[in-house]
């Protein structure tokens, strides 16, 4: 499995999936927007699952020291040619976020997990995950997890092809958040699709207090034609509203990105 993953990554172009389109932004706005609260003051910022470091090379223009974590090589490498591009520097470890034992305890402020649980398929692992992101956090630091929504990807499904409506596939992916079927492509095989209160459970049980909890592209997706259609000037009216929106709990399930702002309990 992990291997049609890394695959899938190795020549999936990261790069320019939050820049690309309107519906893609507002995942990338939305969350700089909604961590700005927390990042004006820090110093110290490590992102897991970096990809081409879109988000760190952003913090470190900033003034961060970032460290950036990365699982795919290809990736890693992306991520330190954009770095030298951008004329910053960053810490930059080829590693699994389920195990960041190169980074000291207590040495961060912000811990960045925007897409690693997108496709950590066991519990125990997600839980390891959330552990280290602990571990690293300095008293009151604070974590930033992203998840796909499984309720927006039963309606993906749909949109995508009628064979993928069966009483096997639906079920399976309320059950357990997965979908097996070879009918999808490794994305979805490889993928982990979760209940926005699973996530808020799981970093409360992991000694977090919940801070602020967003659907991050709201119900954009679903008028995706619509929303990419928008003029510049449109655009931001939209994610003016959106932000305005976002933390409305009745969003959070059709959302298909979602983010759990927690802070470390000390």
């Amino acid at each position: 499995m992990q291997e049609e993953y890394m695959e899938y990554y190795a020549n999936f172009d990261e790069e320019q999936r939050l820049v690309c389109q309107n519906i893609t932004r507002i995942e990338f706005d939305t969350t700089i927007n909604q961590l700005e609260l927390f990042t004006d003051s820090a110093k110290t910022l490590t992102e897991f699952g970096a990809a081409t470091g879109r988000y760190s090379i952003f913090y470190a223009q900033k003034g961060l020291e970032v460290t950036a974590v990365e699982l795919v090589p290809e990736l890693v490498t992306q991520l330190k040619q954009n770095a030298v591009v951008q004329n910053v520097e960053l810490n930059v470890y080829e590693a699994n976020a389920t195990n960041v034992s190169f980074i000291p305890d207590s040495s961060q402020d912000i811990v960045l997990i925007l897409g690693p649980l997108y496709h950590i398929q066991k519990e125990s692992e997600r839980q390891d995950v959330i552990r280290e992101a602990h571990r690293i956090l300095k008293p009151n630091g604070v974590v930033a997890v992203a998840y796909i929504s499984r309720f927006f990807v039963a309606g993906l499904l749909a949109k995508m092809s009628s064979i993928l409506i069966s009483p096997q596939i639906l079920s399976e992916l309320n059950e357990t958040g997965l979908v097996t079927s070879k009918d999808v492509d490794p994305f979805f095989r490889t993928g982990y699709f979760a209940k926005p209160s699973e996530i808020e459970h799981l970093t409360k049980s992991e000694g977090f207090s919940i801070e602020k909890h967003v659907a991050t592209d709201g119900f954009g997706r679903y008028i995706g034609s619509a929303i990419n259609s928008l003029s510049e000037q449109q655009y931001q009216a939209w994610l003016q509203y959106h932000w305005l929106v976002c933390s409305e709990p009745s969003l959070l399930g059709s959302s298909n990105h979602g983010l759990v702002i927690a802070r470390k309990c000390s």
